[in-house]
């Protein structure tokens, strides 16, 4: 998919638009790739923000992630989430919440699957199975990883 036709409404790219390490043509899998979902908690489906493009590791993926947090392009509190994930171990499949406001899921994305595809149905997993605990996450007061 080319930069034109990508809608600036769903998707999230760095500011300065030099290439991330790692980082390849293309929006099917195989490879890593990460989404932003605003107001992850809301009832309904969340509002999405695709990263348009794939990666060769999780931990691209997650370097790239860091990024565009750093630089102000997911969420006011970016730079402090960003510190959050440079803290992380090895990096792989994982959940970054700023409490109720965003959920970044760093994600595999398996041959033949469009990024979106697999961003939304990791997304939709780890939301079911982390229900219960979403006072704690809203609450924790600073960003954490799941």
């Amino acid at each position: 998919m080319s930069p034109a036709s990508r809608t600036p409404y769903n998707a999230v790219m760095p500011r300065d638009d030099r290439p991330s390490p790692g980082e390849r043509d293309g929006v099917v899998g195989p490879g890593w790739s990460w989404t932003a979902f605003f107001q992850p908690w809301a009832t309904g489906r969340p509002s999405p923000r695709y990263r348009w493009t794939l990666f060769g590791t999780a931990a691209e993926a997650v370097g790239d992630l860091r990024r565009c947090l750093d630089d102000g392009s997911v969420g006011s509190r970016g730079a402090l989430c960003s510190s959050v994930l440079r803290k992380r171990g090895a990096p792989r499949e994982l959940v970054l919440c700023d409490g109720a406001d965003w959920a970044c899921v760093v994600h595999e994305v398996r041959h033949g699957v469009h990024v979106t595809d697999s961003g939304d149905a990791y997304f939709a997993r780890w939301r079911t199975n982390m229900e219960g605990h979403r006072f704690t996450i809203i609450n924790a007061g600073g960003p954490t990883v799941w």
